[in-house]
């Protein structure tokens, strides 16, 4: 457990223009520097977001909500240490708030440790999907905060098994730049639940060609060759745009390690090609 990690994490769950995202962790980083202050837990400098005792995390957990208590209440706390400016985060719950994000996130590593056990250890796509939909609990819709933050975080590892069975490259050109990579999903997240998490019902394709695929302009034969839709043909009197599809038109896109996509799926895309 990292600081960076947390933030990653609070930021895979609550999105990165979200209010509460920032709430949280400016809550962790107010805590830290009261425990520097008053070292009630002998943590000696450290960050709480290090701390893999759960015994202990939970224990700092009561302690801070016991702690937020009495401040609101106007009664003497370690909260009488913080900066005036911050007083807020206390006063809101904040800080309580984040220590039991701060716990999730405690689980999460684990959590994905044993997800790719699970991407291991069956060799068929759709029995993936099935563990992992029940391992990252998404197997019912909800509406509710917990819910929410289990789909983004189920959808982050779909993300990373993908771009992983793909070796870090998309599958059509070739380019290995991270943060320009997507995890595409053949069928849509909305319109298959059983397959959401199905590594065979991902593709991993840079920007550009994610849109593309994601709005049916191009798709994929049976031997997995890219097929340009009319609407991307009728811009190929530009250099540009040649230089993008024309160029890649009929050619076979590169294997993942194991789970080919699903030709079925496939087959259900190609039908929408525009």
């Amino acid at each position: 457990m990292t600081q960076q990690g947390f933030e990653e994490y609070t930021y895979f769950a609550y999105g990165r223009k979200n209010g509460t995202s920032n709430s949280y962790i400016a809550a962790i980083r107010i805590l830290d520097r009261l425990f520097s202050i008053t070292d009630v837990f002998m943590l000696q400098g450290r960050s709480l977001t290090e701390l893999d005792d759960a015994y202990l995390l939970q224990k700092v957990a009561d302690y801070v909500a016991y702690e937020e208590k009495k401040f609101k209440q106007g009664e003497k706390s370690i909260f009488d240490f913080g900066l005036p400016s911050q007083s807020s985060y206390p006063k809101k719950g904040f800080c309580s708030a984040a220590m039991r994000h701060l716990q999730r996130y405690q689980t999460y590593e684990p959590k994905e440790i044993e997800a790719n056990t699970i991407v291991d250890q069956f060799g068929k796509g759709t029995e993936v999907s099935s563990e992992l939909m029940k391992h990252f609990d998404i197997t019912k819709e909800g509406k509710d905060q917990i819910s929410k933050t289990n789909v983004r975080i189920g959808q982050t590892y779909f993300r990373k098994m993908i771009i992983t069975l793909y070796g870090g490259k998309c599958c059509i050109t070739g380019l290995d730049v991270p943060k320009l990579l997507r995890a595409s999903h053949i069928v849509g997240w909305a319109e298959d639940r059983e397959n959401r998490m199905n590594p065979e019902n991902g593709l991993c394709l840079s920007g550009t060609y994610d849109i593309a695929f994601d709005q049916h302009l191009i798709s994929f034969d049976k031997d997995y060759r890219m097929i340009v839709g009319s609407e991307i043909k009728d811009h190929f009197t530009t250099a540009i745009t040649r230089d993008y599809f024309k160029k890649y038109e009929g050619k076979k896109i590169s294997m993942p390690s194991k789970f080919l996509p699903s030709q079925e799926l496939l087959h259900s895309h190609r039908k929408l090609l525009r």
